[in-house]
């Protein structure tokens, strides 16, 4: 009989113990999921933050008044309301912005890629303007050679520059290869492969767009009217 209290008080000390760390796991548990949420909204932010800024420098804020993460549209290598999908070499659906300015299509920016390069497939963004110029060209996702290869990258060096202004109209079809090879486009020493491959890609995308020029500019339009 002796043993009772004490037995009460330890039932009773577990029990307030146990219903503090469910206490504990609940507040850390609300606590994480918070944390989580916040997390996932500041990546979401910091991923749309990056793609702006990616998209302004293939095609300059001076060139369009809309958002153009905002602008964008789907283009799928198997399902596509465009001809010749093929030139932009895409291997899965991504997705392409167009550009408004007062109202007026300026431009859109097109994904294109290139499974010629020396380390693997190179994935990029190309800048056109309305009148068929190229506006930019950046690099999104490669695998080159550090200091050869990779040179394409906008950080090793300003070769990707190089294709700013050119278009169909003043560049011949022969001439839409690297130097060696009798064209307009520098290479690298001891890397040819990789801007080889990169000239072709952006040649075809110039293709698709005057392939596509109307719809692609119609659908600006309409957009911009909304």
């Amino acid at each position: 009989m002796s043993n009772a209290p004490a037995s009460k008080g330890f039932v009773k000390a577990m029990i307030h113990n146990s219903l503090r760390l469910a206490a504990f796991a609940l507040g850390s548990a609300v606590l994480l999921v918070f944390a989580d949420n916040l997390t996932k909204d500041q990546i979401a932010h910091q991923r749309l933050e990056s793609r702006r800024q990616l998209l302004n420098q293939v095609l300059p804020p001076s060139l369009h008044d809309n958002d153009l993460p905002g602008a964008g549209f789907q283009l799928d290598p198997v399902k596509t309301d465009f001809s010749q999908i093929s030139l932009l070499g895409l291997s899965a659906p991504r997705s392409g912005y167009r550009a408004n300015l007062k109202g007026t299509a300026s431009g859109v920016v097109l994904p294109l890629e290139t499974s010629e390069g020396y380390g693997g497939p190179i994935v990029l963004m190309i800048g056109i303007a309305a009148d068929g110029s190229i506006t930019g060209v950046r690099v999104v996702e490669h695998s080159e050679t550090p200091g050869l290869g990779s040179q394409i990258d906008i950080e090793q060096s300003q070769w990707i520059t190089g294709f700013h202004q050119h278009s169909l109209a003043d560049t011949p079809a022969g001439k839409w290869r690297v130097k060696m090879d009798g064209g307009n486009f520098d290479q690298f020493v001891g890397a040819t492969i990789t801007p080889r491959a990169v000239v072709g890609a952006v040649y075809g995308a110039l293709l698709f767009f005057e392939a596509n020029k109307s719809a692609l500019l119609t659908a600006a339009d309409q957009q911009g009217a909304l």
